[in-house]
């Protein structure tokens, strides 16, 4: 598979869900790549890199895309971390991730939903005005663009469909492709967790 094509089609998201790392509601987590009791990574889900801020991280001052990260973690070559990505894509391989759930399909939306609040403004002065603490409970804005990257991965799109992320409109947008009604376009939104503060 080309790089390109990776790039595209891989999130860092999903890199980060198959070797079971979790980062905090700031988008960051103790490195994987060195002694970290602090979290110094940074993620950024929008460009689908990480950045380790820390001056005793191999990575330290570089930006590291999903192919990267799969270098380092795996600590391969880089003609052996595309064929590891190549399986995270297509689910081929022993260790290759999951099939999409519904609560993993929520918990990468609501990621991006969360990233949302970082890039917008309005969304960030309305949370402040209506004086909500983002450090105690989880923010996302959803600019109703989420789905827009995913128009060629059909398997995505149903999993949207299925949960009630969209709604098909039953008319074909000016590109010829079905339009969609996304689930709360412009609107804050929150996680709601049980008990046991899972989703």
């Amino acid at each position: 598979m080309e790089i390109s094509v990776i790039k595209t089609r891989l999130t860092l998201a999903q890199v980060l869900h198959y070797y079971h790392l979790k980062p905090d509601k700031n988008l960051r987590l103790c490195c994987p790549f060195h002694d970290d009791k602090t979290p110094s990574l940074q993620l950024y889900y929008k460009t689908h890199t990480a950045y380790c801020f820390s001056s005793n991280c191999k990575t330290h001052g570089k930006s590291m895309d999903v192919i990267d990260f799969i270098m380092n973690k795996e600590n391969c070559t880089k003609h052996e971390a595309l064929k590891k990505a190549t399986e995270m894509i297509t689910g081929e391989g022993l260790k290759a991730a999951p099939p999409a759930d519904r609560l993993t399909t929520l918990h990468k939306i609501f990621t991006y939903f969360k990233n949302g609040v970082v890039n917008s403004q309005p969304a960030k002065a309305y949370i402040q005005k209506r004086h909500l603490n983002t450090d105690a409970i989880d923010i996302g804005f959803n600019s109703g663009q989420f789905h827009y990257k995913q128009n060629d991965a059909a398997e995505a799109m149903q999993e949207y469909l299925n949960i009630g992320l969209l709604l098909e409109l039953g008319v074909m947008s000016r590109f010829g492709k079905p339009a969609y009604k996304p689930f709360g376009k412009h609107c804050i939104v929150f996680a709601l967790r049980d008990q046991e503060s899972e989703w």
